[in-house]
């Protein structure tokens, strides 16, 4: 079985693609920014029957060029994973906008030079929905960088671009597909989590005592990861991106889930004005002000047309993210 380069391997993600990866046999070469990550990587992933022997790690970071030449040595395939996120608004966009967008360019153009077969790359639905005033989105469609948008969802759109704007100009016969999957729950393999189970958590641990107008898309980390797999053996996927997303839930009817499922979640929902005030007021809620009331509908048909993917029930996904939310103490 091939090698595969799986860049930031201790992300949420990234842990659940090295498990799908070690589990159909691959080799791989993965990247962490700290070493001292290594044996928690190593014990959590041999608790699944898998082998982490077969993981060789390099100390990398997205702004330095250090050790990337041996990490994609021997390697057939990509999978950049790795990429900044903030759980509050940076200061500065470009604290989060310059290792993404250069951390892309760095992982394609290593790819592109060393002839590797094919690049996946994950990107987010915040490449394609963010600035616009219309409700239901596709692949076809792209956050508006050119206005004032948050720094997340403008640094994923500029590090995708930058990943097709590469593979467009190069010679090479390496074939790229880009996964942009919606709000990821599920288990966590480690205590790195997303932003999305911190919304879950906060339902739970009642630091959201309230449940706000959100409407987003889910999908199952596990369902991501395989995503990856499928993406990566399957050449109908060349060129292409890939929406990712099981459903879109009111934070509502996820709170009803969990509620029946013995959570302590809230009952009742605050009114969009009333949601609006309190992200003057709060300003944590300042980056979901756009979303308040706004029902976001995403067309995720190329996943199962191209992919096959069945996505879990999103039950299952909302209850095992509950469950690993307690294990790691985060509700």
């Amino acid at each position: 079985m091939s090698k595969v380069l799986l860049t930031g391997i201790s992300g949420y993600i990234a842990m659940h693609c090295a498990k799908e990866l070690l589990v159909r046999g691959y080799e791989i070469n993965a990247t962490v920014r700290n070493l001292d990550k290594v044996d928690a990587i190593s014990d959590a992933l041999a608790q699944y029957s898998v082998d982490p022997s077969k993981i060789n790690f390099y100390k990398t970071d997205l702004l330095s060029n250090e050790n990337w030449d041996k990490a994609i040595e021997g390697c057939d395939n990509v999978l950049h994973v790795a990429s900044p996120y903030p759980f509050k608004q940076p200061k500065d966009e470009n604290e989060l906008i310059k290792p993404a967008v250069e951390g892309t360019e760095r992982v394609v153009s290593l790819a592109l030079k060393n002839n590797i077969k094919k690049i996946v790359v994950t990107s987010s639905v915040a490449a394609i929905s963010s600035g616009h005033t219309k409700s239901e989105y596709s692949e076809k469609d792209w956050s508006m960088v050119e206005k004032a948008i948050p720094a997340y969802p403008k640094s994923k759109a500029l590090a995708e671009k930058k990943a097709w704007e590469l593979i467009k100009s190069s010679k090479t016969k390496t074939e790229l597909t880009v996964l942009n999957p919606a709000g990821v729950i599920g288990p966590s393999l480690t205590s790195d989590i997303s932003s999305t189970q911190i919304l879950i958590a906060g339902l739970i641990n009642g630091k959201i005592p309230i449940n706000l107008p959100l409407h987003l898309g889910y999908v199952d980390v596990r369902d991501v990861a395989l995503a990856h797999i499928i993406a990566l053996e399957n050449s109908k996927s060349n060129g292409e991106r890939i929406i990712l997303s099981n459903t879109e839930l009111w934070t509502k009817d996820v709170s009803k889930i969990l509620r029946e499922s013995g959570y302590n979640a809230p009952k009742f929902t605050v009114s969009i004005l009333g949601a609006r005030l309190m992200s003057y007021l709060v300003s944590d809620l300042k980056s979901i002000r756009r979303f308040l009331g706004k029902k976001m509908t995403k067309n995720s048909s190329k996943a199962e047309d191209i992919l096959g993917i069945k996505y879990r029930d999103i039950k299952e996904s909302i209850l095992d993210e509950a469950k690993s939310l307690q294990k790691f103490g985060f509700a």
